[in-house]
């Protein structure tokens, strides 16, 4: 199980705005209201997004700047939550019952992230961490790494997030997602495996559930594959048994 700890376990896309609009208010740079509800601005990692939505940075030096200085701010605003969204801790502790393994991801620094759990007496639910040292730019490869250190295949993973763009990227990596309804409603997490207003609505049945098909799924894939290759003997055939027809008629023409 890979939980985003930016929207799944902590209230990240509110901390992470209410950052923003510090560092642009210390700084005095522009920033207009509607660029606060971008949904890019909460995927796209900070020292990404100062450069193609925000426009506050031209090079590398001074993004990473600019993103170091929205993180000690959102950290510092973290630091005022002491517990996780709602049914977090229950899940938690059913997967540990079952002893399944769980890691999380998240755009912070990983000293910010271990803080907060332990804040939320929550520091010793993850095996695995991905943070901003691994310096990651996309949800894919977050997730895909967060895989290879669980020692699991992607396909028998399971990603936990409260966005559009992440339950995409989860399933762009074979991934199955479950969709917890937080600033986005429910239609728009609709490709979502499961939706779930919070974790404690989930079980165990539901996660054993959603690997439940992936045998017919398997053999759909191979009978497409097999339909395929035969399609395409049947055609190269056709083509060959053409050309020898053209050329033993050729052969057949009397000599003139």
């Amino acid at each position: 199980m890979v939980f985003n700890f930016d929207g799944v376990v902590a209230d990240l896309p509110t901390i992470k705005r209410e950052a923003w609009v510090m560092l642009a208010q210390q700084l005095e740079l522009p920033l207009q209201q509607q660029m606060l509800q971008h949904p890019e601005l909460q995927m796209m990692p900070p020292e990404v997004a100062v450069v193609r939505l925000l426009r506050w940075a031209n090079d590398r030096r001074a993004a990473i700047g600019l993103a170091m200085q929205h993180a000690e701010l959102a950290g510092q605003l973290l630091q005022q939550h002491n517990r996780p969204l709602e049914g977090v801790r229950e899940w938690l502790d059913t997967l540990g019952r079952f002893n399944v393994p769980c890691a999380l991801v998240s755009g912070l620094d990983r000293s910010t992230v271990q803080a907060a759990l332990a804040r939320m007496t929550l520091h010793d639910h993850f095996q695995v961490m991905v943070t901003a040292e691994d310096e990651l730019e996309t949800i894919s490869q977050r997730l895909l790494t967060a895989s290879m250190k669980l020692g699991r295949a992607p396909n028998m993973c399971v990603y936990f997030d409260s966005s559009p763009p992440g339950i995409t990227a989860a399933h762009n990596v074979t991934f199955k997602a479950v969709a917890v309804q937080g600033i986005y409603r429910p239609h728009q997490l609709k490709n979502a495996d499961i939706t779930c207003s919070s974790l404690q609505d989930l079980s165990v049945i539901n996660m054993r559930r959603l690997f439940a098909n992936m045998g017919s799924e398997f053999m759909d894939l191979q009978k497409q594959a097999v339909s395929q290759r035969n399609s395409n003997n049947n055609n190269d055939s056709a083509n060959n048994g053409g050309k020898r027809r053209r050329i033993a008629n050729a052969m057949m023409e009397p000599d003139e």
